[in-house]
């Protein structure tokens, strides 16, 4: 039995504001061509198809015709519902893509009623069980696993609840068979690229590897971006595919996969990666504003995060850098060593001396010690309406003096 294994495919997710509709259809068709031309008997999609809850219609549009594509040539599709697709809009939508081969799995189910879906090789020789397990939240989970326990006992901690649920599932594995596990949850361990939601990979959420059950011959996984086997699942192959694309810049140089798995009946199964080579790049650029020009070929194919080395903020610093490398998506200013090492020693300075290098940089000349004398009287009575009183005369020689009352007001305030 030949499967493909993807997930994480993130339909509609934008980066700074940068539709990715386009990359997201040029990755599907390679993904598509990587089905056929290993001849694949199933496909597992595990979870976070969509980006959003409420996806557009041309997300839409774009899931459902690579799903359809991805069934034809008599291939199974499984799809299990991640933490960012809705699962009533998946739940809506099953019986009628059962009809095209693509099974939709939208809730943890017991074995007999959709948990464990039963496929049959393309030449009719071996036969897949898939026990699907979407992702399953805190809340629901005291549902879950009543329904896998018969509301026996509840649990009150998550990683517990969690294994006992898919034991409980792949106990209904049937033998002569290939048993694979298919999941969106989060294994203790394994290291995620920065790029998914913090609160759902912490250790709230965190899955002990022993939840893998020993009958399992391949655990396909869902939910890390990272590409990765993840540590402690005990002679059991397991894998997250990761994102489609690359996400944001937390996935900087990751190489962009799917799974080919090779499984037989009572064996481990035998994975081959696939490399995509339409994932768009994201690259990191540090250099001067003079050194940038060299970077333009390099940026012309990939989305650019540029840390620029300046003396100090310029106007209009942020257009020169897209005039040379256009595909600069986040432009960050980076300071000398010796002014990081001045605003370090911020804490360490008076209100007074923090007042005056304030003026001095903002107007290039000592400022007036009155005008310090003045915000330091603010300072230390700052009773409504007295700011006001010593700052009309002030203001008469000096207008810049009214920032003497909003500064003491600010550092007053804490």
């Amino acid at each position: 039995m030949k499967i493909l294994h993807t997930s994480d495919w993130h339909v509609g997710r934008s980066l700074h504001r940068v539709p990715r509709i386009d990359e997201m259809r040029t990755l599907l068709d390679e993904v598509v061509g990587v089905a056929t031309a290993e001849n694949v008997d199933a496909v597992l999609v595990c979870g976070d198809v969509f980006e959003h809850l409420s996806p557009s219609a041309e997300a839409e549009q774009l899931v459902y015709d690579a799903l359809l594509r991805l069934g034809e040539e008599e291939r199974a599709v499984v799809l299990i519902a991640g933490n960012h697709d809705h699962p009533g809009r998946w739940r809506a939508l099953a019986p009628l893509f059962r009809r095209f081969n693509i099974h939709v799995v939208d809730d943890l189910r017991p074995p007999d009623e959709g948990g464990i879906l039963r496929i049959t090789a393309r030449d009719g020789r071996e036969r897949l069980e898939v026990a699907a397990v979407p992702w399953v939240s805190e809340r629901r989970l005291f549902n879950a696993t009543e329904l896998m326990e018969g509301g026996e006992r509840p649990y009150t901690a998550y990683a517990d609840g969690m294994a006992n649920s898919i034991h409980q599932l792949c106990a209904g594995f049937s033998p002569g068979a290939c048993h694979v596990l298919a999941a969106h949850l989060f294994i203790s361990g394994s290291i995620p690229s920065g790029t998914e939601r913090p609160l759902l990979i912490s250790d709230i959420y965190a899955v002990n590897p022993t939840a893998i059950p020993a009958t399992v011959q391949y655990a396909a996984l869902g939910h890390v971006h990272r590409p990765q086997e993840p540590p402690g699942v005990p002679n059991i192959p397991c894998r997250y595919s990761g994102s489609l694309l690359r996400i944001d810049f937390g996935e900087v140089g990751q190489e962009k996969i799917v799974n080919v798995v090779d499984a037989q009946p009572d064996r481990p199964a035998r994975i081959r990666p696939v490399r995509l080579n339409s994932a768009r790049a994201l690259r990191d650029i540090h250099a001067g504003l003079d050194d940038l020009e060299q970077h333009r070929i390099e940026g012309d194919d990939a989305y650019l995060r540029v840390f620029l080395t300046c003396d100090a903020p310029q106007p209009g610093l942020n257009d020169r850098v897209r005039e040379i490398l256009p595909n600069a998506l986040q432009v960050s200013l980076v300071y000398p060593e010796a002014q990081e090492t001045e605003t370090a020693d911020v804490r360490s300075k008076s209100p007074r001396e923090l007042f005056s290098s304030y003026l001095q940089g903002r107007y290039g000349s000592p400022p007036d010690p009155a005008l310090v004398d003045l915000f330091e009287s603010m300072l230390a009575e700052p009773r409504e309406g007295a700011g006001q009183q010593l700052l009309w005369p002030a203001m008469a020689a000096d207008p810049s003096a009214v920032e003497a009352l909003e500064v003491s007001e600010q550092v007053a305030a804490g």
